[in-house]
Order: structure tokens, then sequence, then C-alpha cells
């Protein structure tokens, strides 16, 4: 594409993010990035891919604040260091130009950064359904009970909420924090590709004015 778009995409946990993010990608024909700020992060720190993993997208136990505000006793935790290399690394990304990046408070890093923000929510047991059949499709030799997989998803919903909110001050899904919400159940992982291409395309800065007519 000829003009700079950044895509930020967070996501309710079985809502087909990942894919919906590649998917646009693909079709937009500009870079993609998740599991990558995860091989980056792990580059520049030093630390293993396995522990940037296992702390992707976590809030800190304790309640005094983060990386925003620049308390040295929480920055030179190895925690904290996952958490500030990440949200260097989505800067550094935007400013290379054209980009979809998936959760990881994308959308509140970039605030000051012309962008479209997307949240991608389904019904809870949609959600556990597509998890469970994905796992149990890929590994067939350790399946999971319903109520493993309801445990499971809850739980992560939970991680990033507390993750979003922790570092954002915002609500984790709501309507003012994102330019839009999409149904994935209804909309299908294709159509909300196409929904949100059909946004960019239509002007995201579009004055709404402009568009209504006189009715007097």
């Amino acid at each position: 594409m000829s003009d700079k778009v950044i895509v930020t995409i967070d996501r309710e946990f079985g809502s087909g993010g990942h894919e919906v993010a590649k998917r646009l990608a693909d079709r937009l024909g500009i870079p993609f990035y998740d599991e990558e700020i995860i091989a980056r992060a792990a580059e520049n720190t030093g630390y293993n891919t396995e522990y940037i993993r296992d702390n992707d997208e976590k809030a800190p136990d304790y309640s005094f604040s983060s990386v925003f505000t620049g308390f040295d006793t929480f920055q030179t935790s190895p925690f904290a260091k996952v958490q500030e290399e990440e949200f260097n690394i989505i800067r550094e990304i935007a400013s290379e130009g054209s980009c979809v990046i998936v959760g990881r408070a994308a959308d509140y890093i970039l605030a000051e950064e012309r962008h479209v923000s997307i949240f991608l929510f389904a019904p809870f047991e949609e959600r556990v359904r597509r998890k469970q059949q994905i796992h149990n499709t890929m590994e067939p030799e350790n399946l999971y009970d319903l109520a493993t997989v309801e445990k499971q998803v809850k739980q992560i919903d939970k991680q990033r909420r507390r993750y979003y909110e922790f570092y954002t001050d915002n609500k984790w899904g709501g309507r003012d924090e994102y330019d839009l919400l999409i149904n994935t159940s209804r909309a299908g992982v294709e159509g909300a590709v196409d929904i949100i291409e059909a946004y960019i395309k239509g002007g995201k800065d579009k004055d709404l004015m402009s568009d209504l007519q006189e009715i007097y």
C-alpha cells in the first residue's frame, strides 16, 4: 500500500485474532507481528524465547506502576525488562512503516501514532468450542475435555484483561477504546478481514458531518 497503515488488533482468547491479523496483513501486503515480537525481545534482552513467551502479555502481581512511570525498582526486574522491551519494539515496528500488530496494548502504546485499533470478540461457548477443536486436531494424543478448555479460556481472558488495564488504565474491550469491535462469531475470519479493510479504505479520519444529509 502507498500510504502508511498501522492496525492494532486486540482479542478475546479463541476469537481468531491471530488468524484475522495474519490474513489482513497478507491482503494489504504489509508486515504482520505477533510471535515476531517475542523473537525480537529475546534477541534484544538475551532472555530465552520461552521466558519471554511465559511473561508475554502478563501484568505483575504487585500494584505499583509501570514502565511508563519510571520506578527503578520495577524497571530493574527481569519481568519489567520484558514488558519494556516489547513496548519499545512496538514503537520501532510502527516507525518502520505499515504493519499489523497483535495484542500487547499496542493501541495504547501507539496512541500518538495514526493507527486503526480493533477488538475481536465472540461468545464464550463458541470460543471454547473453537479452541478445543484446534487443540484436539493438533494434538490427538493429548485430548482436552470441555472443562479444561473452559478453564484455559477464562484464565487467558483474565490475564489479557489484567495486563491491558494495568498498563493503560483503559477498559479492555471497551467500546470507547477502539475504532472497531467485531464479533467474529457472526462475521467469521474472512468477514472480519473484509470489515477492517473496508474501514481502512473508507477513510478512518473522514468527517462524519460531511456525510450527513440536510433534513430540514
